[in-house]
């Protein structure tokens, strides 16, 4: 397993970034424990709807806040009270902020030590981000949007599809400057393809020919992605009508979870379930192509050096770009400030409206 620091990214082994946590259905008042960041992690959700994301242990002796489903206090009415919970060894109350705010014995000042990490959250598209920054600063970006979430000719995605948990996240970030594995590994003819990095957005925008396996589309398929921070892709298909999210989160210092999902806007003869149908079958496609990728990531050494070719794509910007989020962001401007505007891989035309038609 090859860490941050063996790819030489920064400072931090885990980057800043808005990273997805949890199904949102997933988390109700029972506590629901994660493990990210090489961290152990409580997510449950207030009784005023609130998504709360806590540190895991107890200051008092370290007790897991998620353990205990036994214990006189995780069967009280009080263990979940409000937007608070209670530690289920000696019933240390924590707020949402992760600060104790009861301690039941004592009477006095509480101390101000007892106090767990609250990490930033958001809820939002079925699923629940969370911000985390070793510098421990408030976020600089926000949650990427998905105008068509809102857009009633589309059909919603219901969560988000595990793919895999794979190595580091680089790895998959490499995709987005890879553009001949489209052609050797997926099978796809790309005909226009470019990178372009500005600030904390990553975008890569191709054509590709089609009329030999038209599938859902005609005979070019026009595809606009990118990453927003290092923890939230994005694929905008036009001629199919589709938006794609991807997922990837840290687990330890060189290993990431990998999700897929899409939402998509069905042709016009088809309604209710059949447009459901519709969405699941273009879902599965796309899980179907990034797990023909996991299958190569799961098995390879790691390319903390790669031996890159002119043709093969602007690995070292894409790479350059990342590294920002690895370092502390008072260098984030002069780091992207290296690789930012478009970039080109040789003998392969740019992307322009042209191209797309």
């Amino acid at each position: 397993m090859a860490t941050s620091a063996d790819y030489r990214l920064g400072e931090y082994p885990f980057p800043r970034g808005w990273f997805a946590v949890a199904q949102a259905r997933e988390v109700g008042r029972k506590p629901l424990t994660v493990h990210y960041f090489g961290q152990d992690l409580v997510l449950y959700r207030g009784e005023s709807g609130r998504v709360v994301m806590l540190d895991a242990y107890c200051p008092h002796m370290g007790t897991h806040l998620g353990s205990g489903p036994h214990s006189a206090t995780s069967l009280s009415e009080t263990f979940m009270e409000g937007d608070n919970i209670r530690c289920p060894f000696h019933a240390w109350r924590f707020g949402p902020d992760g600060i104790c705010n009861q301690i039941p014995y004592h009477d006095g000042p509480i101390p101000p030590q007892a106090r767990v990490k609250s990490w930033p959250v958001e809820e939002r598209y079925n699923i629940v981000f969370a911000w985390h920054d070793p510098e421990g600063l408030e976020p600089d970006y926000p949650v990427p949007d998905f105008p068509e979430w809102d857009d009633p000719d589309y059909v919603r995605w219901d969560e988000l599809v595990f793919l895999a948990d794979l190595n580091h996240p680089i790895e998959i970030l490499d995709n987005m400057s890879d553009v001949r594995h489209l052609d050797h590994l997926h099978g796809t003819r790309v005909i226009a393809y470019e990178n372009e990095y500005a600030g904390h957005v990553l975008h890569q925008r191709q054509t590709s020919a089609t009329a030999d396996s038209p599938g859902f589309f005609g005979p070019t398929l026009t595809t606009l992605a990118g990453y927003v921070g290092p923890g939230i892709a994005f694929g905008k298909f036009v001629e199919l009508g589709a938006a794609e999210i991807i997922c990837v989160t840290p687990i330890e210092d060189g290993t990431c979870r990998l999700w897929q999902t899409a939402m998509v806007k069905p042709p016009g003869d088809l309604t209710g379930e059949e447009a459901k149908q519709y969405r699941d079958a273009v879902v599965d496609q796309f899980s179907k192509g990034l797990l023909e990728d996991a299958e190569v990531w799961s098995v390879k050494k790691p390319a903390t050096n790669i031996m890159q070719m002119p043709g093969d794509g602007p690995f070292r910007q894409t790479r350059m770009w990342y590294s920002q989020f690895y370092n502390p962001r008072a260098k984030a401007g002069e780091i992207v400030g290296r690789v930012a505007g478009r970039h080109f891989a040789k003998g392969m035309p740019p992307f322009t409206a042209e191209a797309a038609e």
